[in-house]
């Protein structure tokens, strides 16, 4: 006997979109959590070859279940500079074919050991002595309620079978391939995965064949095929709201892909039915299976061989917009990865990289204005600390709005590194601009200028200072604690050095030299700010030293 569909059946369907898309969110959150450094060295694996950057995008998805959480954190990693563009096309690719197993797994009725993965996994996470493991139990329960939530969503339409003039509205929306390619569209960008589509269109199939005249071939089957691997593509689209230029480039290579793919495949659909013999007497789910497989296939070789061409493509139709066109602008900080910390952590730290640079160039041009003073270039080092101050403020912004909850101890340690390493540099950045840029522009109007002595010395403390800063920006991003300890082993020399330097100036003031006598002041505040400006690079080290994650404390200058 028949059931009849109910509102209960409508509710079962929500729920059922609910838990799988719980289950994707959460999947792709263990993957991080699982493997966050592993992700890392996989990028650079995939920079060699656009074969390995493929088969990294099947092997990721078969991981996550789902095409759109690959795309989803590609499109991340892209906005934070982690992959390039090109990188990222093979990935794409290979995410497509490896969603395609989520389909096999499903005509194999996986399903059915969902509750059990989501009980073993449930039960790995109880052992919160052992972070790692629990962390795999999160990833085997995520996929348990993904393979569970396509479960119930199937269930919850099956009843439709129930309903009048079901069949003639089968009959009549496949035998449509325009209708079936928007309904496989649009109920994907609904669903957020084609997969789970394909899992609804399974049961639909089935629920129709009992007892029906016609049956559905290959051709009424394959343009909702089509239609549920474009839908994938909003769900990227959304991930790039408010986010880089890199990232929108990565969500319109996939649109492209899909969107070029279907139209070369489109017209020809009429020669999928030279496949139906081969597939007589196999169920639904398996021919839908090996379809979706087929078309992602196609579009692999399609597209694969020609992946430079089409970057270049890319690059012509997605230009710079507005955001890239300001002023400032941060070049590795993305908002749609503050709750993936391991991803977030590592923008931080490339964006605190680049600040670096920024700071480093400024305390060169200090030198320089010493040397030799000149206006313009006083403004530019002014200038550049405005930037410093930008990319500082929105660093801060950023560590403190990565979820809390979601960090663990070693990564709640990181973030206060980063925020010590980036308020430091901030701190270096102000005594260049509002310091020693300052009192280069007083020797300048000065009646006498620094001595001869006192000059070469202050030049040979700068040329410590900037080797100190640079070392110790260096052991920052190699994460190099042995080259940050040569540098904390020099404190006590260069505060001697500082020490000996104060005592030869306060020695030409005893023997009244005209100039030290009328640059003392200047000549007393050169040497201070240089001093805090080693003080700074000796506290970075201190704190890249620390194990302790306990032991949290701020120096005083």
């Amino acid at each position: 006997m028949n059931q009849s569909f109910s509102i209960f059946d409508l509710f079962s369907l929500f729920c059922g979109i609910a838990i799988f898309l719980y289950g994707m969110q959460q999947g792709e959150k263990s993957l991080r959590s699982v493997g966050g450094t592993a992700l890392r060295k996989l990028i650079n694996i995939i920079t060699r070859h656009r074969l390995s950057a493929y088969l990294a995008g099947v092997v990721i998805t078969l991981i996550t279940q789902s095409s759109t959480a690959t795309t989803v954190m590609l499109v991340s990693f892209a906005s934070a500079r982690l992959l390039t563009l090109g990188q990222s096309l093979g990935m794409i690719l290979g995410s497509d074919l490896g969603t395609t197993f989520t389909v096999q797994l499903f005509a194999f009725k996986i399903y059915q050991i969902a509750p059990l993965m989501i009980a073993v996994g449930f039960f790995s996470t109880l052992n919160g002595k052992k972070q790692k493991f629990s962390a795999y139990g999160k990833l085997i329960m995520a996929l348990g309620f993904i393979f569970f939530g396509m479960y119930m969503m199937t269930q919850s339409v099956a009843p439709l079978r129930s309903l009048p003039h079901f069949e003639k509205w089968m009959h009549d929306s496949l035998c449509n391939p325009w209708f079936g390619l928007l309904a496989g569209t649009l109920i994907t960008a609904i669903i957020h995965s084609s997969a789970a589509t394909l899992a609804i269109l399974i049961t639909l199939l089935e629920s129709y064949s009992t007892g029906a005249g016609w049956m559905p071939t290959a051709v009424n089957i394959f343009p909702v095929i089509m239609g549920a691997n474009l839908g994938t593509c909003l769900t990227a689209f959304i991930s790039t709201l408010n986010g880089e230029l890199e990232g929108l480039r990565v969500a319109w290579a996939h649109f492209l892909f899909k969107l070029l793919g279907i139209a070369v495949v489109f017209p020809f659909t009429g020669l999928i039915n030279y496949i139906d013999p081969f597939l007589s007497g196999t169920s639904f789910a398996l021919q839908i299976a090996i379809y979706h497989t087929l078309f992602n296939i196609i579009i692999s070789i399609l597209f694969l061989p020609f992946l430079q061409f089409f970057e270049r493509l890319i690059l012509k139709i997605v230009k710079p917009g507005k955001k890239e066109m300001q002023k400032y602008h941060t070049l590795f900080l993305n908002e749609q990865t503050l709750s993936l910390p391991v991803l977030a952590l590592s923008q931080a730290t490339k964006e605190i990289e680049h600040m670096s640079e920024k700071v480093t160039m400024m305390i060169e041009q200090c030198k320089n204005l010493i040397e030799k003073f000149e206006l313009h270039k006083k403004n530019l080092l002014v200038e550049t600390d405005n930037e410093v101050d930008f990319y500082h403020q929105s660093i801060i912004a950023f560590l403190t709005r990565i979820s809390r909850e979601e960090l663990n101890p070693e990564q709640a340690f990181k973030a206060y590194q980063l925020i010590v390493v980036t308020t430091d540099l901030e701190h270096i950045g102000d005594l260049a601009s509002k310091g020693i840029a300052q009192l280069s522009e007083k020797i300048e109007f000065s009646p006498l200028p620094l001595s001869e002595e006192g000059k070469h010395e202050i030049m040979d403390f700068f040329e410590i200072t900037i080797a100190n800063l640079k070392e110790v920006i260096a052991a920052f991003v190699l994460n190099d604690q042995l080259l940050a300890s040569t540098v904390f082993q020099r404190k006590k020399e260069v505060y001697k050095i500082y020490d000996q330097l104060f005592e030869h100036h306060m020695n030409r003031l005893y023997l009244r030299k005209p100039e030290s006598l009328q640059t003392t002041a200047i000549h007393s505040d050169l040497l201070e700010e240089i001093r805090r400006i080693n003080y700074y690079a000796f506290r970075i080290a201190t704190h890249m030293l620390k194990n302790d994650k306990n032991d949290i404390y701020i120096q005083k200058p």
